[in-house]
């Protein structure tokens, strides 16, 4: 990981950075600019605005006093706050600007949750199968020989080989036996959804596996340090969870590990945090889909409109990534619009675990069911949100994981990749630090972080499928969601 060059800070304590419950817009936001294409629907109606056919939708302006660093300033890496051009070729997009006012919503504000270590329950090993025998220790998932423990399961390795490959390649099968097939070593070829499903159960987990990108963290880091001896944590990042020595003595040599930000980094962090507190999501939907009754079409407007929201603040979070600014034109759109459906949910699971008023939970899910969406695509997407809710996230965390999920290089139609990758790269050792300084008893919070990038894009593959049926249904989306998620 390439390191910025500046004095280093010591962060010995939490960080102060200013926090939001998920709820809550501050008091005042700037306006949100609209991405359209040239000859699309906003730029047609020059009288119409995105929100024309929902009046309910208002926003404030505000002028938070938010200075840009003056290293990055130099290296034009901030963009100024309220910049009215973003991107620069009229012909492809263009900024629109719409009233905002803001909206209170008291019943959902709940104060942000104080830094706790939340309590790790490892989920336990299965070692023995019934078909064992004496002397030899058999796969839990397949019956094969098994190799050792992978991934916090005894397995053979072809069932560790194909579990790693599923989760690095967000691998989505299909049963044709509708996912009853029985797992022993001739059924394994020829059923891969059954086969991953068994893994799972088996408890092979997805977080103790190192990822591409941590892949490329490490390799990076390894470069830099790999001359002086130092032990870092790659040593318990790299291994599967089946090694108990093995996790002892990385977690020993982690806890030795002096960890420090930068000037650069602490200075990035809190500019990341800010531009993510800065826009929130209107306050007033949520509490319509709490508090009013509506059919199923109305539903399914409220969520859409939600979800125009949604696109709006990440538009706004996104323009002010340091660095973005500075990338192609043309892979500025690409990412933008690869990450939007990603980007969303993570933002929404952030609402959805939040302490609301008691039963408001399951009135907020029971509306969701009740908007016409495939149960098919609702339950991963329960799933994930409960997934976040486990780990405690904290703001910052929220924050930087934003950022890593927007600056994904293997978007499609991204065509400087590298440049995207080491922006990205950037905030992963961000993120890296903070759990080491906010999580030094849990070695394992920053794969588990990292882990869940990996069931977006399962999301993400969901969602899309939905969008081919919505395409030849009569479902009504507002300009920006047609624009961004390219229907016609």
């Amino acid at each position: 990981m390439n390191e910025w060059v500046g004095p280093d800070v010591n962060v010995v304590g939490p960080l102060q950075v200013p926090t939001g419950d998920g709820y809550c817009l501050p008091e005042s936001s700037n306006f949100f600019d609209i991405l359209t294409e040239q000859g699309s629907p906003l730029l047609q109606d020059p009288e119409g605005l995105p929100f024309t056919c929902y009046p309910s939708m208002q926003y404030s302006t505000m002028e938070p006093a938010m200075s840009s660093p003056s290293y990055y300033s130099g290296q034009h890496y901030y963009p100024p706050y309220g910049a009215e051009d973003w991107y620069s070729p009229p012909s492809l997009y263009e900024l629109r600007k719409g009233p905002l006012e803001g909206a209170g919503f008291e019943a959902a504000e709940m104060e942000e949750s104080s830094v706790a270590m939340p309590t790790v329950c490892k989920r336990a090993r299965h070692a023995s199968h019934p078909g064992r025998v004496k002397g030899e220790e058999l796969c839990v998932v397949c019956g094969d020989k098994a190799s050792g423990y992978h991934y916090n399961a005894l397995t053979c390795e072809g069932c560790k080989g194909f579990f790693r490959r599923s989760i690095t390649k967000n691998a989505v099968y299909k049963c044709k036996s509708g996912g009853n097939c029985e797992m022993d070593m001739y059924m394994r070829r020829k059923c891969q959804e059954c086969r991953l499903r068994k893994c799972k159960e088996m408890g092979m987990l997805a977080e103790c596996l190192l990822t591409e990108i941590q892949c490329k963290s490490k390799r990076l880091r390894k470069n830099t340090k790999g001359s002086s001896g130092e032990s870092t944590a790659d040593d318990l990042e790299g291994t599967d969870c089946g090694d108990t020595k093995q996790v002892t003595s990385s977690t020993t040599r982690l806890l030795k590990e002096k960890v420090e930000f930068s000037q650069e980094q602490q200075a990035l962090l809190n500019y990341i945090v800010d531009a993510y507190n800065k826009h929130r999501i209107p306050p007033d939907m949520a509490k319509k889909l709490l508090q009013e009754q509506y059919n199923v079409e109305e539903n399914f407007q409220l969520l859409t409109e939600m979800a125009t929201s949604h696109v709006q603040v990440l538009v706004e979070f996104t323009k002010n990534i340091p660095g973005f600014q500075s990338l192609d034109h043309e892979d500025q759109i690409a990412l933008l619009k690869g990450s939007a459906v990603e980007a969303m949910f993570l933002r929404s699971a952030q609402v959805f675990t939040r302490k609301l008023p008691q039963g408001h939970t399951e009135v907020l899910e029971d509306r969701i069911r009740k908007s016409g969406i495939s149960e098919e695509f609702i339950t991963p997407m329960f799933n994930f949100y409960k997934s976040i809710g486990e780990l405690q996230m904290l703001q910052e965390e929220h924050a930087l994981l934003t950022a890593i999920t927007i600056l994904t290089p293997d978007r499609p139609y991204v065509r400087d990749q590298r440049a995207v990758e080491h922006l990205q790269e950037t905030m992963l050792e961000v993120l890296r630090k903070f759990c080491k300084l906010q999580h030094p008893q849990e070695p394992q919070h920053f794969a588990r972080l990292l882990g869940r990038l990996t069931e977006l894009r399962t999301l993400n593959h969901h969602h899309a499928e939905m969008l081919t049926s919505w395409r030849m249904s009569d479902h009504k989306f507002t300009p920006l969601l047609c624009e961004i998620w390219d229907v016609q």
